[in-house]
């Protein structure tokens, strides 16, 4: 990325990558039928969806599929990100839930945005009325970013350990973010600090997901991994949120860490639009079912035609 001087004295420079995100995420065409599909980041932009069969509790857990599946979105994001993912999942016979966690002050559209702490209890409480009313004593967790971790305080902190089975992160947040080494320099010009009351008037999770934040601090102590958890996650080289794109991975020899370029050089994906490509999507499902995995390459958009 290149970072201009203006970028560098802004006052939003700690998060000027995460809103810049969003205008990415919705500015690239949706490519449907070619295998190279599969490659390419396609979304729309964001509204209000209907997914049909998600949040269906009268849904039937069975053998292939004996556990709930949580999806948590990302920052800025809602459960509306998942209108891909979701339907397919559903159709695979999975049993899918989803929330839209973090709203903040009335702010409309937005989720992920309120104190990263209130959001893992929104997740935590969502969860745990997901497993009393489905009768399961665990679920398979799915989060995109900053969802990537709040499941994993739920664990630590919130009453959540034994309750996950597998967690698959796309792009998560596990270690903070530099954004793209902005919030470092911004340190190092002594802009960061007079610059975060601004946005914890709107957004406080933007500085607590920053590497150096009290929040990533706790999250990571004692460890990156939730024992008896089977984690994996998925990276992209393109990731301008959290940077570098390798803390995205858990540290522990045990975590499946894979960079989604290895599975498909063709993939542009940056770090909203993962949620929007097949390759991406093949890999969750092979975490979730490895008994069942299909490769995921760049022609795994062709398994979901």
């Amino acid at each position: 990325m290149k970072i201009t001087f203006s970028s560098l004295v802004s006052a939003a420079t700690a998060a000027a990558l995460l809103a810049l995100s969003t205008v990415q995420a919705t500015a690239i065409p949706h490519i449907a039928d070619a295998p190279i599909a599969a490659a390419m980041p396609h979304s729309a932009p964001i509204h209000k969806r209907t997914i049909a069969g998600l949040n269906n509790y009268d849904c039937k857990l069975t053998p292939k599929h004996p556990r709930p599946l949580l999806l948590v979105h990302a920052t800025l994001l809602t459960l509306d990100s998942w209108w891909e993912f979701a339907p397919i999942l559903i159709k695979e016979g999975y049993c899918v839930f989803a929330l839209t966690y973090g709203r903040y002050k009335d702010i409309p559209i937005l989720g992920g945005i309120a104190p990263v702490e209130d959001a893992a209890q929104e997740v935590a409480t969502f969860a745990d009325t997901v497993l009393q009313r489905m009768n399961a004593p665990q679920l398979d967790y799915v989060g995109h970013s900053q969802g990537g971790i709040l499941g994993r305080y739920w664990i630590k902190y919130l009453g959540g350990a034994g309750k996950v089975y597998r967690m698959v992160g796309i792009s998560p947040i596990n270690h903070g973010t530099t954004l793209d080494g902005i919030a470092t320099i911004a340190q190092a010009l002594k802009i960061y600090n007079p610059a975060e009351p601004i946005f914890d008037s709107f957004a406080p999770s933007f500085y607590e997901l920053v590497n150096t934040s009290a929040f990533i601090a706790k999250l990571n102590l004692g460890g990156d991994v939730a024992p008896g958890v089977i984690h994996s996650n998925i990276a992209t080289r393109y990731d301008e949120v959290v940077t570098p794109y390798q803390t995205c991975y858990q540290q522990d020899p045990g975590v499946t860490n894979v960079l989604l370029q290895d599975l498909c050089w063709l993939s542009i994906n940056e770090h909203l639009t993962m949620v929007n490509s097949f390759v991406v999507l093949r890999f969750v499902m092979n975490q979730l079912d490895p008994a069942n995995a299909k490769s995921a390459n760049c022609l795994s958009s062709v398994s979901f035609l």
